[in-house]
This record gives structure tokens, C-alpha cells and sequence, in this order.
């Protein structure tokens, strides 16, 4: 069995920035008799397994088409300067998000298709349309939302193009079949990087931006193609009713840029205003230099390359516009609430923070806080070489609790920078007291994103016999996942038949 590579010892092998890695699945089971299992498998995506067959790195980073061999010079490489919209030979790292939802595991990444994998052993199946929902060429969002009133969960898909932009919201039952789709057009190029939702309203931030148009001709790479600019951005509020259509208010700026918002949640409140809490990004210390390996070795680097993070409420109001409340100023990330009260309002935020207070610092410990009292009510912080990812919240299985928001547990992943090891830390959701550590076996990168999920009830003998049976199809062909499986009569995808008749097979 050939070892893998360590880093930095193949500098051709290497990425400039960790957006650019492959995506990578960490799943951890808990099960009713107390066994923990842990496992971690790459996205088996087409860009992955194509570099894995000619044994080296085919794209300089995700924005990039797949590099010329001597074997590719007849091929039609350069086909997407011929689509609308960005580059969509660029490589679908599939990185970006995790989500089960419906019984099903799939991959998200904003520029191409969701990947759909086995949700025991995390073996790929194959890139999904969500049961024909999307074309080939849709890129599905890199978030989705859930709605805690209509136990739904959703999604959007970006159409874009230099001059407008074609937006759909869809709306995917318990079941994971497709109950609504709203569509909309939005001005210019549509830069969106998530969204939240209320009882009534889709809510998206489209900053303002420029593109090359020689670029946009020649390449089509996003970093290429898109340029930032300073001002304010818009919020649009999509009616969720097909009847109604879309409001759309300037969001005042200040010199800290709006874009690349990281949603927490969104409620209306008695008065009707639309209030949405968000973690916000000032870019402007941020060296603007080209990325290389290694990224950032020390806490200066780190921080010269990271923007200032800060938790801040907007607020819609009838006639008066966008307002902006800096709710906390320290250094977070990764904001999240218990999901039962998502899209209603919320008291609790829990996120991940810094060790440096308002200095910019990575994700290290777990903190609490209170929007009502305006205050981080409780932190928890581990060694100084110790760093937490997202919290994740796990509600209450006691009978007794589940009648208050923090009734339950904040899980986050550990990665040990000593050890050089992970660990699954559970504290608990009302003073982020700790309730146990458990180590995994393994390393996972430090700061994954993730979700908490109650499932069927597997052992570990059922787990790890569909993971070797996963090891043993990979092993036989780097290509066995990446048959298209077209059924012309039907216009499904093999991938795609559980969708549409799960429940009848």
C-alpha cells in the first residue's frame, strides 16, 4: 500500500490555501450501548479522483480549469468559455458543507452540484440533482437553512451572469422531496455567500462588484473575474409567498463591507421588522498578497491573513431601512443556535472564539451568548495549544428538559497541536461546563464545519464492515464512482432513483 505524501514534502503537491483542499468527511456515531466510532474519508469528487489516477495536482486551486497534459491537448478543455457565467470546469472541492437531511449525506460547494455519499462508511456516490431539482450546470449554495416551523430544510441556487442573475430557492420536505421553488432575478453579477429565512421572507446580501471583462472572456475564474468593491451592499428580502415579490434596501456602509456574511438566524419580531444576526468580516487589514503554501506557520501569520470578525444584529424596519448593532466585538466564528427555534427568535448564539479577546486569533474555545443581556455569559477555553471547530448543538434526550433553548449539549472537534490528535468535546448548553472528551484516533483538520443529527441506532461491526466494503470498491478502480449512469427515457441518474422512489423501494 503506497503511504501518503506529508505535507510540505512535495511542494508540487500542495495547495496555496486550505479553500483549495479537497474535501474531506469526518463522521462520528455515538450509539445506544456507548460506543463511539469515528471515521474520516476524502469526497471522492471527479476533479479527486482525476488527480489521483495521473498521481499529481491537475488544478493550481479551485477557481482553476483542470491544467493541460500531453494527453489533453485535443480535448475540449476550454468548453466553459462558451457557458454563461463563471468557469464551471473549475474544480468542485465539494469542501464547503456537510448536511443529512432526508436519510441522505450529501457534500456542498457553491459553484457546481452537491455530492451525495453513503452516510455510514462516507464512500462517494456520485455528485447528485436532488432527484432532477437541478440541472448539470446549477451550482447548489454552499448553506442551506432550516425552518424549525415547517420542518423543512433550504436550499438556493445562483445563476449567474455578468449582467443579472437568476436566483431559486427550494424548499425540500422532511423526505427530501421538493415542495416549492421561488425564482427571482437579481441586478448584476450576484455574488452570495449563504442566507437566512424568516416565517415570511428569503433573506440575501448582494455586495457590489465588478467584473473584467477581458477576464470574464479569457478565463473565467472568479479571482480573476470579480473585484470587491467599496460601498454599501444590498439586502433583498424574496417573498416566500410565489405570489409576492422582492424588497430590496440599501445596507448603510461605514467602511466594514457587508459581504461574505456568515448567517447565524433571522426572526420577525411583534412589530413586524426583520431582524438578522450575522457574523461580519473586516477585510481591510487582510494581506492582499497571492496565497502560497505554507499558509500561515505563526500567529502573525495567521492574523495578517484573517479578517476581524465581529457578531453583529440588522435590523429591517417599515420605512427607516437597515440598521446595524455590533453585538460583540470579540474575535468569533462559526455561529449557531439550537436549530429548534431556527427561523423564530432566538436568545442564545454559541460560537467559537479567539484566546486574544478583540485581536484577531484562530478558533480556539467555545463561548455563549446572550442576546437579550448583551453579554458572553460563559466561555469555555482549553490549553493554549488546543483549538475547537464549529459548536454544534445536541438537544436534550431527557424527558424532563427540552422546554428551555439551552436544554442540551455544544459538541465541538479538538485538534491537539501537541498531540497532533483529535478529540470529540460535548459540554453542556447552559454554563458550557465540560461533560467529557473523547478521543478519535485520528487527525482531522481544525476548523470544520458540522451538524448534529439523530439517526438510526448502528453498531460498530455495521459500520465498519460498510466502511471495508467502501475501502474495497475504491481500491478496484479510481473510476467506479464516476459512472454518469444517464437513463434517457426517464431523464434520471442512476443517483438519483432513491429520490424519487425511496419510499415505495
Amino acid at each position: 500500500k503506497v503511504q501518503p505524501v506529508p505535507d510540505g514534502q512535495d511542494m508540487d503537491r500542495m495547495v496555496p490555501h486550505p479553500f483549495d483542499a479537497d474535501g474531506a468527511l469526518l463522521a462520528i456515531t455515538i450509539n445506544s450501548v456507548g460506543e463511539v466510532i469515528s471515521r474520516l474519508r476524502y469526497v471522492r469528487t471527479n476533479a479527486f479522483n482525476n488527480e489521483r489516477r495521473k498521481g499529481l495536482r491537475m488544478y493550481k486551486a479551485m477557481d482553476s480549469t483542470r491544467e493541460l497534459g500531453k494527453s489533453d491537448l485535443f480535448s475540449p478543455t476550454f468548453k466553459h468559455h462558451l457557458e454563461p457565467g463563471l468557469n464551471k470546469k473549475r474544480k468542485n472541492t465539494s469542501n464547503t458543507r456537510a448536511l443529512f437531511w432526508g436519510k441522505k449525506l450529501i457534500t456542498m460547494w457553491e459553484g457546481g452540484l452537491p455530492y451525495k455519499l453513503d452516510d455510514l462508511a462516507l464512500s462517494t456516490e456520485g455528485r447528485s440533482q436532488l432527484g432532477g431539482v437541478l440541472k448539470e450546470s446549477d451550482p447548489l449554495g454552499g448553506s442551506s437553512v432550516y425552518d424549525s416551523r415547517t420542518n423543512k430544510m433550504l436550499f438556493y441556487c445562483n445563476r449567474q451572469d455578468r449582467t443579472s442573475s437568476e436566483l431559486l430557492i427550494h424548499e425540500f420536505n422532511a423526505k427530501f422531496r421538493l415542495e416549492k421553488t421561488i425564482e427571482t432575478e437579481l441586478p448584476g453579477f450576484a455574488l452570495l455567500s449563504g442566507f437566512a429565512a424568516t416565517e415570511r421572507y428569503y433573506i440575501f446580501v448582494q455586495p457590489p462588484v465588478t467584473a473584467n471583462t477581458m477576464q470574464y472572456l479569457l478565463s473565467k475564474e472568479p479571482g480573476k473575474t470579480l473585484q470587491l468593491e467599496d460601498g454599501p451592499s444590498t439586502l433583498h428580502l424574496i417573498s416566500r409567498d410565489s405570489s409576492k415579490g422582492t424588497i430590496s434596501v440599501e445596507i448603510p456602509y461605514n467602511g466594514i463591507s457587508d459581504a461574505d456574511l456568515q448567517f447565524i438566524n433571522a426572526f420577525e419580531d411583534d412589530d413586524g421588522n426583520i431582524v438578522f444576526d450575522a457574523i461580519r468580516m473586516d477585510s481591510r487589514t487582510i494581506d492582499e498578497k497571492a496565497p502560497q503554501y505554507p499558509w500561515a506557520t505563526s500567529l502573525q501569520d495567521f492574523s495578517s491573513k484573517t479578517a476581524k470578525r465581529d457578531l453583529v444584529r440588522y435590523t429591517v424596519r417599515k420605512g427607516s431601512g437597515v440598521s446595524k448593532e455590533v453585538l460583540l466585538d470579540q474575535q468569533c466564528y462559526f455561529g449557531v443556535i439550537n436549530p429548534a427555534g431556527s427561523c423564530q427568535r432566538h436568545q442564545y448564539i454559541y460560537v467559537a472564539v479567539g484566546a486574544m479577546g478583540k485581536e484577531v486569533a484562530p478558533p480556539q474555545g467555545i463561548g455563549k451568548f446572550d442576546t437579550r443581556s448583551g453579554e458572553m455569559i460563559h466561555t469555555w477555553m482549553p490549553e493554549s495549544y488546543e483549538f475547537c471547530g464549529e459548536p454544534m448543538f445536541a438537544p436534550s434526550t431527557d424527558e424532563d428538559a427540552g422546554l428551555e433553548e439551552d436544554d442540551g449539549y455544544i459538541l465541538t472537534v479538538l485538534y491537539n497541536g501537541k498531540m497532533r490528535e483529535s478529540e470529540l468535546i460535548i459540554l453542556s448548553a447552559k454554563d458550557l461546563s465540560l461533560q467529557t472528551r473523547i478521543p478519535l484516533g485520528i487527525s482531522a483538520a481544525h476548523g470544520l464545519h458540522g451538524c448534529f443529527s439523530k439517526g438510526d441506532d448502528f453498531k460498530a461491526d455495521e459500520i465498519n464492515r460498510r466502511a471495508k466494503l467502501a475501502d474495497k470498491m475504491e481500491s478496484r478502480g479510481n473510476m467506479w464512482n464516476e459512472v454518469k449512469s444517464d437513463f434517457s427515457g426517464l431523464g434520471l441518474r442512476l443517483d438519483d432513483w432513491e429520490d424519487y422512489f425511496g419510499d415505495i423501494l
